[in-house]
Formats: C-alpha cells, sequence, structure tokens
C-alpha cells in the first residue's frame, strides 16, 4: 500500500523562518562588531601614526635646542635660558593640522669641565576640533672635549711640508679625527693588529697604499680588518670639520690662572713673576682662588717637577727673573685639596738665599665643579715660553693641571720637555700641555714617555706651524734610533709633527705609540677646550 506523506503543519514553517531571522541576526552581530572592530584598527593606526608624528617633532626639538647651545658657544653668547626653542612644520595651503616642537632647557651643571644639559621637548600635531595629539621626551646632551680624541690632526704634512703616513707598524687604540688627506699603508691580510683600534673620522677620502695589493684602495674584510677594528663601518668620511680651540679658549686659561674666571680677555700688566689671587704670590697669607699666573713677558721659564707622598714641588725660574727663583709647594690631604707655599729665593734652592713665602689655603689643581671644595685651580699659564727639566730632566706630576702659554697670532711660544714627563698616579693624576708647539728636546731619554693631553695650534694657521715634534728631526732624517716614544693621553695638533722617520728601511728617531687615557673623554684635564659637539648620553619618552 502507497503511504502517503502528511502536510507540513503551518507551526513548522514558522519555526524555520524563526531559525533563519536567528541566524542573520547573529551574523549581523559579528559583522557589526568586525565593522567596529576594523574602525577601529583603523583609527588606531591613525592616531599611532599621528602620534609618531609628535613624538618625532619632539626629538627634532632635543636637536634643535643642541643646536641652539652651539651656535651660542661658536659666537661667545651665554647659554639659552629658559626660554623655549619652537618651531612649526609648514604645511600645504589650507590644511588644517599643525606639527610643531617647543624645547627648553630644565637644568645645566657642569662635572669634569664638561657642560651637561637637562633638555625636555614637546611634539605636538593639532588638527582641532578633529585630533591633538602632544608626546614628550626628555634628554641629556654632553659636551665633547678636545682631549676624546687619541689622535687629531689639522693637516697630513710634518713641518717640513713632508707627506706622513699611518703604517702598519704604528697602532692608536682610542678615536683619530684627520682633516686629511689621511695617507694610510696598510697591510690588507687578516691576523694582523688594525692600525686603528677604536673610530676615525675624517673629512676628505684617503690615499691608500695596500701592502699586499699593490696600492689599491681597501676592497674587501681582509683589508678592512688590517686598517680599522669593526671594519669599513668604524671609518667615517665627514666633511664637516673639526676646529682647534679657538683664541678664546687659550685666554679663558689664562683669565682662570689670573683671577679665577674666564672674564678676562687681555693681560694683566704686572711686573714678572709668580702671581696667585691676582697677587704677588709670595706676599700673602690667604686662600687660593686662582690658579697660577707666571709673567715672564714672553721669555721661557724653566719648571722642574718632583712628587714625594702627598707633595708636588715645583722649581721656577727665567732670564725674567734677574737670577731669583720661586718654588710652589703644595701638601696634599686629598684629591685636589691640602694647602700651598710659594717661596722666593736668590738663587737655586735649597741652597739660595731665602727671601720670603706666602701661603694659601687651598691647591692650584683640578677645575671647579659639583662637589669639588678646593678653591683654587690647576690653570698653570705662563706668558712666555716653558722648559720642563732644568735641573733634572725627568718630571713627576702628583695632581692635575693646564700647563698653558699663548697660542694663537701673532703667539708662537712653545712647551719643550727635556725627559720623562710621569704621573705620580695614573688614576688620578691628570695634565694637559698647551702651546703652539710642544718639542722634545735632542737631549732627551730613549725610550721616552709623556703622560698628557697635547694640543698644539689653532683654527686657521697654516700648514707647517703647530705640532709636537722631536727636535733632533730634519727634512730628512730624525738622527739616532731612539726607541718608543709612548704618550698616555692624546695628540691634538694642527700639523703631524715629525718625532722619527724611515730612512732606507732603518727607523732613526722615535718610533711614536699613542695610548689614549680613556678618562678624559668623560673627565679631561682641567680647562679642556671643548670641540663644539654634543653626546646624547640619555634620551626618555615621557609620553603624551
Amino acid at each position: 500500500m502507497k503511504r502517503v506523506p502528511a502536510p507540513r503543519s503551518h507551526n513548522e514553517r514558522g519555526l524555520a523562518l524563526i531559525g533563519v531571522v536567528g541566524i542573520l541576526l547573529v551574523l549581523l552581530v559579528f559583522a557589526g562588531g568586525m565593522v567596529a572592530q576594523l574602525a577601529y584598527e583603523l583609527n588606531s593606526v591613525r592616531t599611532d601614526t599621528l602620534s609618531n608624528r609628535a613624538l618625532a617633532a619632539a626629538d627634532a626639538g632635543v636637536h634643535a635646542m643642541i643646536e641652539q647651545i652651539q651656535f651660542n658657544e661658536a659666537h661667545n653668547l651665554p647659554p639659552p635660558g629658559p626660554t623655549p626653542v619652537t618651531f612649526t612644520y609648514p604645511e600645504p595651503v589650507g590644511t588644517p593640522a599643525a606639527t610643531s616642537y617647543s624645547s627648553q632647557i630644565d637644568n645645566q651643571w657642569q662635572a669634569g669641565g664638561i657642560n651637561y644639559y637637562l633638555i625636555t621637548s614637546t611634539g605636538t600635531f593639532n588638527n582641532v576640533p578633529f585630533v591633538f595629539v602632544k608626546r614628550k621626551v626628555r634628554a641629556i646632551a654632553k659636551s665633547v672635549p678636545i682631549s676624546n680624541w687619541d689622535s687629531w690632526s689639522g693637516s697630513e704634512t710634518n713641518q717640513f711640508g713632508n707627506p706622513v703616513w699611518y703604517r702598519s707598524d704604528t697602532h692608536y687604540n682610542g678615536p683619530v679625527y684627520s682633516s686629511g688627506p689621511m695617507r694610510i699603508d696598510y697591510a690588507g691580510v687578516t691576523g694582523v693588529i688594525p692600525i686603528f683600534q677604536d673610530k676615525v673620522r675624517t673629512a676628505i677620502s684617503p690615499v691608500w697604499n695596500d701592502q699586499a695589493d699593490m696600492g689599491s684602495p681597501p676592497s674587501d674584510s681582509a683589508d678592512w680588518a688590517s686598517i680599522v677594528a669593526g671594519g669599513q663601518n668604524n671609518f667615517t668620511i665627514d666633511k664637516s670639520p673639526l676646529a682647534l680651540p679657538a683664541p678664546k679658549d687659550n685666554l679663558f686659561v689664562m683669565s682662570q690662572a689670573w683671577e679665577g674666571d674666564g672674564a678676562k680677555t687681555a693681560y694683566p700688566t704686572v711686573p714678572n713673576g709668580i702671581y696667585m689671587d691676582g697677587k704677588d704670590a709670595t706676599t700673602q697669607t690667604a686662600t687660593l682662588t686662582t690658579g697660577v699666573y707666571i709673567n715672564t713677558n714672553g721669555a721661557t721659564g724653566t719648571i722642574d717637577g718632583s712628587s714625594s707622598g702627598s707633595t708636588e714641588t715645583f722649581t721656577l725660574q727665567s732670564k725674567a727673573f734677574g737670577g731669583q727663583y720661586y718654588q710652589v709647594t703644595e701638601n696634599f690631604t686629598g684629591l685636589c685639596t691640602g694647602s700651598t707655599t710659594v717661596g722666593l729665593f736668590s738663587g737655586k734652592p735649597p741652597a739660595g738665599t731665602f727671601i720670603r713665602s706666602g701661603s694659601f689655603v687651598g691647591v692650584p689643581c683640578g677645575a671647579p665643579g659639583p662637589g669639588v671644595t678646593n678653591p683654587g685651580n690647576g690653570a698653570i699659564f705662563v706668558n712666555g715660553s716653558i722648559a720642563f727639566g732644568s735641573v733634572s730632566p725627568n718630571v713627576s706630576i702628583k695632581g692635575s693641571y693646564a700647563f698653558v702659554t699663548p697660542d694663537y697670532f701673532p703667539y708662537n711660544d712653545s712647551i719643550t720637555l727635556r725627559g720623562n714627563f710621569q704621573y705620580s698616579d695614573t688614576t688620578t693624576d691628570k695634565v694637559a700641555l698647551w702651546a703652539n708647539k710642544v718639542l722634545i728636546a735632542t737631549a732627551s731619554p730613549s725610550p721616552m714617555e709623556i703622560d698628557a693631553s697635547i694640543i698644539a695650534g689653532y683654527p686657521g694657521e697654516a700648514p707647517g706651524n703647530g705640532y709636537f715634534a722631536y727636535l733632533g728631526c730634519g727634512s730628512r732624517t730624525c738622527g739616532a734610533n731612539k726607541g718608543t716614544l709612548t704618550v698616555l693621553g692624546g695628540v691634538i695638533e694642527n700639523t703631524r709633527g715629525a718625532v722619527g722617520a724611515w730612512v732606507g728601511g732603518v727607523h732613526t728617531g722615535y718610533s711614536r705609540n699613542i695610548k689614549f687615557d680613556s678618562r678624559f673623554a668623560t673627565s679631561p684635564p682641567p680647562f679642556n677646550p671643548m670641540t663644539g659637539e654634543y653626546d646624547l648620553i640619555a634620551w626618555e619618552d615621557l609620553g603624551t
């Protein structure tokens, strides 16, 4: 018998319709959520983009403030005050949006002779009433001292006009700068010590000589490995040249030596002699507030230095003193703290006849700064030339000093070293030697060591002047082989003075070995001039 299905009821068709509607509602809910999420994501991306624009503007404000600081320094202006540096970026005509920054200096301080600035900068993207985004950053900028360089050269010829080469048997363990063109004679093979063991910066493409490849420029990793540690990325050609210390920097040390500040710009008109606190140092009982100003009226002043225990003794003499000698004795009770006596003698002490003496609370050591309790400073300025090691050729130094002579046109004063010039303690003692020429006497020891940051030359000085050199060198030879000349510090010079030379495969004079004193990058000798550049040593995103 054939079965006939029963017809569906109206209730069943209604239930199916309700189910379909329910499914559609669920799909609509999900679709609405997806649309809302998509809209949120699109808005979030847009907001992040605008926030990043504001952050980039805030960062640009930090760099703009650093440029303002550099501009003020270059034009002998005081640092920027609390007034913000502001800028609004140009937008297309008719665009209501605007991106801008406002940066300001929140704090300024000096430590170890280096300037520090705390800078806060706010960047904004403004398209009111639709959107307004703000980002704020904070950074610390540090001035870069010229002692930050292991080797600094303004001209790559020596005082005789001969070209100078960086050779594979000479090594530099600190940063090197050259105005160029550098001449680099490199091994071109792996497994050798690179010439430069830190970063190199030069303004002009070098002249290359590959010992393994007949003079070609570096072309592979082996070449670069024999030139600079870290390879090609650590060798920078930057057409923005650096400058030697300006006359104002030299006069700043003179002013610190004379009156304990940087305000004086002309040499004092006083009789020949030694001055502290702006007066004859042998006639006072006072608290020391200056360095030591030595007036020789252009003549050479000789300085002997010896340290023993907690005492440093300098004996000074000059033809300008008419047979009289000065003896400066520093009795240290701590790092650049203690007392000083200055004695005047007729004839060489101690055998010479004592005339009189002055005494001071404080020592001519170091530089002012946070936490510094010593009222004096280590600026020792001679208005003439200096010759170290008159009685005993070797000089031993305890303390922190800048021995400086005039180094700007038309002056041509020098510092001459007759023997080893060494720290008593290489962890605390610091010295800068600054003159137009820093010279090693012909009767110097073999080998020899000089512990100091050496500065010679000024901006715009012609090649052939402003250098560190051995007086035994001529235009072709430097005489007998003197062994190694070690400089613990750095050499900053206008012209690369000759200390040695290769003649027919035979070395004459000294082999230069500059061992960079890494302390000087952050804590240089007193009153070490700055390069005009600033490093960002801290950067923080403060959010909105």
